[in-house]
């Protein structure tokens, strides 16, 4: 066995395909096995560096889905997901799911945790003490059909092959791969048993594809995948040179979320990305008139209710997510002139450094109280002495690594900085 995975690590780091079978083998140790998790770091990085084909990336994906349970839906209505590859303050799919639901669609949604320097949905869900993201398949299903939407992570049973790889991606820095990109949100959604995938694919200083030409690819490249596996794909290139919306962390997300279905503090930039992949979405669904749908099911509070339902089909008590954390320190302006976020990536990775937990088997845990919130966004005018933004967590003690890391991705400037539309 490892003769032959030896064989497959030299052939990839010689630009050679895998055959279907080949690759079906490195899928199914990477799951079985934990012994051979060095040599799967070392095929992944070799196709990090040298790539897959179009043939291999199916045969990848199909070996993803295989490795698991496929779900099928017997439902009166269109069922469809939405997916983002990631960004800092990307609440979207705790917003847009129980819009689409309120809508008339069903949304079954598995979703990852954190990986580099993006913040995980799971994770954020699961600051809303009690509730449970690892629930058994037949519970998912009813939620979905009583409920209308249910947010799980990654079980054993649902693509168990990706959730292993997705984790040693993160410990060997190959998350921005396209066939491993391909792999993980195609075999999932692909599995879900979804008819139609609206894909959010980010851009900027704070995504994995920083380049908007190479985010326009991988778009074209997960449409024509799913085109494989039947599956209707439409994505939007959208801009991740700035955290989205306000608040970027755990519970902070869940408070921005719930205050949005509330139809109340509703950041522009949040507001024009939520409404145009909701129109994406509910276009897919052929359901018409999709802005007036969309604004009705906020002002009524129908998005909002199916929210709270779904939390307490999971066990979660949503009266009880409440943002209080101990220790906090505000970013003062200490010039006059315009605000620059030229790093969002590392804005990431302070919430990291605020979080209280650390890398284990599984995953990253973090204080659900940690994060940031901004009171000016990028290229706003301040004078000095200005709150910029706010750090928080639970711990005094490691607010100054947190402040630091967050002081070195910002900037001001004399000059008015290049300024960036929502979608690109």
């Amino acid at each position: 066995m490892s003769d032959l995975i030896n064989k497959l690590i030299e052939d990839k780091s010689n630009s050679l395909p895998h055959t279907s079978s080949e690759i079906k083998h490195i899928v199914d140790i990477s799951h079985n096995s934990n012994h051979f998790d060095d040599k799967i770091i070392l095929w992944l990085k070799s196709v990090y560096k040298n790539g897959m084909n179009r043939s291999e990336t199916i045969n990848y994906t199909d070996a993803i889905i295989s490795s698991g349970d496929k779900l099928n839906f017997d439902l009166n209505g269109y069922i469809i997901d939405k997916h983002s590859t990631g960004g800092v303050g990307d609440k979207v799919s705790l917003i847009l799911g129980p819009i689409l639901a309120a809508c008339g669609c069903y949304v079954p949604m598995i979703v990852g945790r954190a990986l580099g320097h993006t913040g995980g949905t799971l994770d954020k869900l699961e600051s809303i003490q009690n509730y449970n993201g690892l629930i058994n398949l037949d519970k998912f299903k009813n939620i979905v059909k009583d409920v209308g939407i249910s947010i799980i992570g990654q079980t054993n049973e649902i693509c168990p092959a990706d959730k292993k790889i997705y984790r040693l991606r993160d410990l060997s820095d190959t998350i921005d791969s396209f066939p491993l990109i391909c792999g993980s949100i195609m075999g999932k959604k692909i599995a879900e048993g979804i008819e139609g995938l609206v894909l959010d694919i980010k851009t900027g200083n704070g995504a994995f594809m920083v380049d908007f030409n190479q985010a326009n690819k991988l778009g074209e490249f997960l449409k024509s995948i799913g085109s494989e596996f039947n599956l209707n794909v439409d994505y939007l290139v959208t801009d991740m040179n700035q955290p989205l919306g306000i608040y970027s962390g755990l519970l902070c997300e869940v408070k921005e979320s719930i205050d949005f279905l509330k139809n109340e503090n509703q950041s522009k930039d949040l507001f024009e990305l939520i409404y145009k992949l909701g129109l994406r979405g509910l276009n897919m669904a052929g359901i018409d008139n999709g802005e007036q749908k969309i604004r009705r099911v906020l002002e009524d509070g129908t998005a909002y209710e199916i929210f709270c339902k779904m939390v307490h089909a999971h066990g979660g008590d949503i009266d009880k997510a409440v943002l209080l954390p101990s220790a906090s320190e505000n970013i003062i302006a200490n010039s006059d002139g315009y605000l620059n976020i030229h790093n969002t990536k590392s804005l990431g990775m302070s919430i990291d450094a605020l979080s209280l937990g650390s890398n284990n088997d599984n995953y990253k845990k973090f204080d659900p109280q940690s994060g940031f919130k901004l009171y000016k966004k990028h290229g706003e005018y301040v004078n000095s002495g200005d709150r910029i933004a706010k750090i928080f967590c639970s711990d005094h003690s490691i607010l100054s690594k947190g402040s630091f890391i967050f002081k070195k991705s910002i900037s001001i400037l004399k000059e008015l900085p290049t300024l960036y539309k929502v979608i690109h």
